[in-house]
């Protein structure tokens, strides 16, 4: 593959910049004073009130804590958010993209309606331009997965869906050493290995991990390979502060077999029909966190980030190959203040910030002349760039029992793209902007019934920004720049009840209601002419629900015993996500939009034994849906993803002290087949079922 020489440059650069911030950190001030929290560490809890200079009070938050189930392996998404109601996997097989929506708002093709971001950093290819999702971290690295709805826009940017942000741990802590390595075979030639290491020695702490995983597919030209890696390191300087170093690396590629019609589907579910076509990705990332405090009521927290991603395919077209690069650098900087201040015989807490983004995104085509070839004579080419800024405050005033949220920000985007040529196209050279000026508004609420259970409530704003192929299409001479294109808009409205009223019991059932206008789709000019312009309207309203219990805690309960002591503790879990969703005005007025089932449940039990013995059983249970927003069946032969049923177990236990674990288990348990995931041109088909089993060694 093509190597570029802007990476390294781009690299050396963001570090240099990056270098400066210690500067900051090594003026007197007082001690860093960390932020305790009292939520359960059990996954389905919410996230606590107010964690470093964020506040999520009066928010429905949802944690998954990956290390106290079996570990994950070859990034299930299913089982990873088991205990997360709502979020729509549609699954495929290529390990680079994750295609996921909420409470059916969005198609979730490569998850481009949730922000998704891995310790608060977008990991999107493009933050407005192309937010697609082609990189995901190794399930293996994850500490826990937060998932936050109302609000979150005003809390880290734009998508109208909510964020879901992985957490990776910090340097132990406890020793200088430790390491382990992973190693894991299964069907369809899956190979995947995880090797890790961390340790602490005075003030500096470092840690990394490595991953390669491959397999052949179920399909031929359905292999994948995948390498990424991360170095981390920490160090706490003599007034508290804190600074942390990250470099992540991720390289992959995948064949893509082609999708299939529903006719090709059932006669043959892994019939391959492009043998040759195949994509790339290529991500370097560095950023850098501090942590300060200013004094005993105000910390300062500042991230950094700048990279680098490579996205290049190769699609057969007829006799000819299109060879497609986009390519993203970018660089950002989010800073944060939170202040806890005395007020009315209470105590309330102020956070407030800023955020500058820029990226550069190139985009050509060049057409090779066999179906192997990565490399052909040039067909168009673009600069495409964004610029961004936002200024954001929220408090949380907190009365008694009462707490009340108010939060504003202020976003402003402005994203370009002009065709430097195009040999496909019969039209003029495009050369457009669109500049944005968008201010967003929440209001939550919460009163505490008691210690153990509390009422919560929000509305909030949230939007889709304009993005690159709203202003352009290269590969189209009937779409026309856009004349009066905005921004699509949403208002959610949430309120439920939520709590711990036992140790061995924990609940949140909330009703929510979603207002998406100015739906960003085509318009007729005439001449078979079209633009991207704002029309339609839906709403989403539904009831959600989550629940899990200790049943092992709840006959100590009853009985007086210590049980659990001895014999671990088995969670059972159930979720349900019950949806009604329509379009109220616009082309597709009285239909249902796309991948908005009526009902997605899951529910499942997880076993643990200290770090000793770990077990888990999970479901996804997915109602008929729409794939297209006009419900039509297009040229695939089916208008809807037919229902379907999915069960998941696996298992992880030390075998030989704390140094040898085996690791195993078994996905689509009971071969159901089915599809997921439709579009324009065909079915996606989900894998059948899947065994597994290895051994991990730990220093």
């Amino acid at each position: 593959m093509k190597l570029f020489p802007r990476k390294a440059g781009l690299f050396l650069l963001a570090m240099a910049v990056f270098s400066a911030a210690p500067l900051l950190a090594a003026e007197e001030t007082t001690s860093l004073q960390e932020v305790t929290v009292s939520a359960p560490k059990e996954s389905g809890s919410p996230l606590p009130d107010v964690e470093g200079a964020r506040i999520y009070a009066g928010k429905k938050t949802t944690v998954a804590y990956l290390q106290n189930v079996p570990q994950i392996q070859a990034n299930n998404y299913r089982q990873g958010f088991a205990q997360m109601p709502g979020l729509l996997v549609a699954e495929q097989y290529a390990p680079s993209h994750a295609n996921l929506n909420y409470r059916g708002v969005g198609d979730p093709h490569e998850t481009e309606y949730l922000l998704v971001m891995k310790d608060g950093i977008p990991i999107v290819s493009d933050w407005f331009g192309y937010s697609t999702l082609y990189y995901s971290p190794p399930l293996e690295s994850i500490e826990r997965i937060e998932f936050i709805r109302g609000g979150s826009s005003l809390l880290y940017g734009p998508q109208p869906g909510p964020v879901l942000n992985y957490v990776t741990s910090l340097p132990p802590e406890d020793r200088i050493l430790t390491g382990s390595t992973q190693h894991i075979m299964g069907s369809n030639g899956l190979y995947a290995t995880f090797h890790s290491f961390g340790g602490t020695r005075n003030s500096f702490g470092y840690s990394g991990h490595f991953n390669h995983r491959q397999a052949n597919g179920p399909r031929e030209n359905s292999d994948y390979s995948v390498f990424s890696g991360n170095l981390k390191g920490l160090y706490r300087t003599s007034n508290g502060s804190r600074i942390v170093l990250n470099a992540d690396i991720y390289r992959s590629e995948s064949g893509e077999a082609g999708r299939l019609t529903q006719a090709q589907y059932t006669a043959n579910r892994n019939l391959t029909r492009t043998s040759n076509d195949r994509i790339w990705i290529e991500r370097y990332v560095p950023s850098i966190s501090l942590e300060k405090d200013l004094s005993e009521e105000t910390l300062l927290t500042v991230k950094s980030w700048g990279g680098y991603q490579d996205r290049f395919s190769r699609r057969q077209t007829g006799s000819a190959t299109n060879l497609d690069r986009q390519e993203f650098n970018f660089f950002g900087t989010d800073a944060r203040l939170r202040h806890t201040w005395e007020g009315w015989g209470n105590t309330h807490t102020a956070t407030g910030g800023f955020v500058v983004y820029t990226s550069d995104s190139p985009r050509s085509r060049e057409r090779g002349v066999s179906p192997q070839t990565t490399s052909g004579i040039a067909q168009f080419d673009l600069d495409r760039n964004t610029n961004y800024g936002a200024l954001f405050f929220e408090n949380a005033f907190k009365f008694g029992r009462l707490g009340v949220v108010p939060a504003f920000r202020v976003d402003i985007v402005n994203v370009s793209v002009e065709e430097l040529f195009n040999t496909t196209v019969n039209r003029s050279l495009i050369n457009t902007s669109d500049f944005s000026a968008v201010p967003l508004g929440a209001l939550g609420a919460t009163f505490d019934l008691n210690a153990e259970n509390q009422v919560y409530g929000n509305v909030s704003q949230g939007y889709r920004p304009v993005e690159y192929d709203d202003l352009a299409n290269p590969t189209s001479s009937t779409q026309a720049p856009p004349s009066d294109l905005k921004e699509s808009r949403t208002w959610t409205y949430e309120a439920g009840v939520r709590g711990v009223p036992t140790p061995w019991f924990q609940y949140d059932t909330s009703i929510f209601l979603i207002d998406y206008d100015n739906f960003i789709e085509n318009r007729t000019l005439g001449s078979g002419n079209v633009e991207r312009s704002n029309s339609g309207r839906a709403i989403y309203k539904g009831w959600e629900a989550a629940a899990e219990a200790d049943v092992i805690g709840f006959y100590d309960a009853l009985a007086g015993t210590e049980h659990g002591q001895k014999v671990g503790r088995l969670g059972v879990f159930g979720n349900v996500s019950i949806l009604d969703a329509e379009f109220v005005s616009g082309s597709n007025d009285g239909r249902e939009p796309a991948y908005a089932p009526t009902y997605l449940l899951r529910f499942g039990a997880n076993y643990r034994l200290g770090s000793r013995l770990k077990a888990s059983l999970s479901s996804q249970f997915v109602d008929e849906h729409f794939w297209q927003d006009n419900n039509a069946a297009g040229t695939v032969g089916t208008d809807k993803v037919d229902s379907y049923k999915v069960w998941d177990a696996a298992l992880e236990a030390k075998v030989y002290k704390e140094t040898v674990s085996v690791i195993a288990g078994v996905n689509n348990i009971f071969n159901e087949d089915y599809y997921a995931r439709v579009r324009t041109d065909g079915i996606d088909p989900a894998s059948e079922r899947t065994v597994y089993a290895g051994v991990k060694f730990e220093i």
